[in-house]
């Protein structure tokens, strides 16, 4: 039988009192990025829980040069 899922009431960072954001940061080819749950927030991709380059959404600003930057990028980010 399995396990029952356990309830976490505050993240790590949350309980630490650290600077982050539990949205994705979309990074984008010239390095800046953009949080897709605040418009508003401005914490860089590695305080995010969650960072995708912008050729994995429809952003539209990504060309096929910045692929293998991009994905160091992601890389170094995760």
């Amino acid at each position: 039988m399995p396990e029952s899922a356990v309830i976490i009431e505050a993240c790590a960072e949350c309980q630490q009192d650290l600077e982050h954001c539990h949205g994705t940061a979309i990074l984008h080819p010239d390095g800046i990025a953009d949080c897709s749950d605040d418009p508003d927030c401005r914490l860089t991709a590695e305080l995010h829980l969650f960072v995708v380059a912008c050729h994995e959404t429809d952003c539209g600003c990504y060309s096929a040069d910045d692929g293998p930057e991009m994905d160091a990028e992601h890389a170094a980010a995760s």
